[in-house]
């Protein structure tokens, strides 16, 4: 590691910068030709509205009008088994590209319209905030009915315990059963 926090091995010459954080600057890379690029190895990072830790790569490429964030990263979710609804903490793999438009151009500080048919995220203060796609793409990765594991059994329906009544609704149930004897 470098003084400055960088890790040699970059491809083509780029340095990997360390980073346990979501939220990433970008100003100088806005000042810079197209093409420039930044390579970031995300440790431990966790921000609000995320619940696990985040860690992966991330690569910045400067676009003519944008940033575009090519991430591989992982993360972990609990959720509760579709099954036997016992609580399963689960890996996911979060690979996606996503474009971060700035709204003030970096050289002379006036306001930038966006193309109207731009899709990804905004460059707020030269800096671009990752936390809301890396929360989109876990919602998108989340399985729907997760499993604890390939030999889980699901409930168990061989007991058969009643549910309790309610003192208030006693009289009721005296109701159902008068009822079934006809």
């Amino acid at each position: 590691m470098t003084a400055d926090g960088t890790v040699d091995g970059g491809a083509a010459g780029t340095p990997v910068r360390r980073t346990n954080s979501l939220l990433i600057n970008v100003s100088t890379l806005l000042q810079e030709p197209i093409g420039s690029l930044r390579r970031y190895e995300v440790d431990s990072a966790r921000e609000r509205g995320i619940d696990h830790e985040v860690s992966g790569t991330l690569r910045l490429l400067r676009t003519d009008q944008s940033v575009l964030a090519t991430a591989s990263l992982k993360t972990t979710v609990n959720d509760l088994c579709g099954s036997c609804l016992e609580e399963v903490e689960q890996e996911l793999e979060l690979n996606f590209d996503e474009e971060f438009w700035p709204s003030i151009d970096a050289f002379s500080g006036l306001a930038i319209e966006p193309p109207p048919e731009r899709a990804g995220f905004s460059v707020i203060d030269a800096q671009i905030d990752l936390t809301e796609a890396v929360r989109q793409y876990v919602e998108m990765q989340r399985p729907m009915s997760p499993r604890c594991g390939e030999d889980c059994q699901g409930l168990d329906t061989n007991t058969t315990t009643e549910a309790p009544v309610d003192d208030r609704w006693a009289a009721l149930s005296a109701l159902k059963i008068e009822s079934e004897g006809d």
